[in-house]
């Protein structure tokens, strides 16, 4: 499902303009998993803006919330979306749209329903909130699927990354902390590339 390394660069786009500079940024940092947030009036075009680009990157589409949402990510033929919590009717909705649909999920009833609807990852969400490595142990452990695969998601930064790094049952780790959304609107692209090469070594 990754491409690469488990890093994946979450993004909210407020100016759709600064979409191709990001990519660029990012690219050429060694960042190619993108999860790119629906949240903004402008996040549609900057989504459109960065997958026709020349950047050849593994997208999948954040805050996918309705039946509209989904309609745009298979428009796009973009193969992955996320959302922040579980909703079978997206979820089902996903499947007959042949979206590899990644619910979020924070105790075992997410689970359970997740499971039900073939969703073959699931989004550990919000990860430092709901208690990080520990609170998905405990998951795991009430779970009857024992190779469970997670997404972990919310809050990770340098300085926590490491346990979700080494967790068996974790493929990748979404952080907006390498593009902020301050260091995006500000066209801070030194401090982006810093940030995604300190989380990139990290995993050395």
């Amino acid at each position: 499902m990754l491409i690469d390394n488990k890093i994946i660069s979450v993004l909210t786009i407020k100016d759709y303009k600064k979409s191709l500079d990001l990519a660029k940024c990012l690219y050429d940092s060694g960042i190619v998993n993108l999860d790119i947030r629906l949240r903004t009036q402008q996040s549609k075009k900057a989504i459109e803006l960065i997958k026709n680009s020349k950047f050849k990157f593994n997208i999948g589409i954040g805050t996918v919330l309705s039946l509209e949402d989904l309609y745009f990510v298979k428009s796009l033929g973009i193969k992955y979306a996320y959302s922040p919590n579980t909703d079978v009717k997206i979820l089902n909705n996903a499947n007959k749209l042949d979206i590899q649909f990644i619910p979020g999920i924070s105790n075992i009833d997410n689970v359970i329903s997740a499971v039900k609807c073939n969703c073959k990852y699931l989004k550990y969400y919000p990860a430092e909130k709901s208690g990080g490595v520990s609170n998905l142990d405990l998951i795991i452990a009430k779970s009857t699927i024992k190779n469970l695969k997670f997404i972990a998601m919310g809050g990770i930064t340098s300085i926590n990354i490491k346990p979700y790094l080494k967790h068996k049952n974790i493929i990748g780790i979404g952080t907006s902390w390498i593009a902020e959304e301050s260091l995006i609107e500000s066209s801070n692209w030194k401090e982006i590339r810093k940030r995604a090469s300190v989380l990139l070594e990290s995993q050395v």
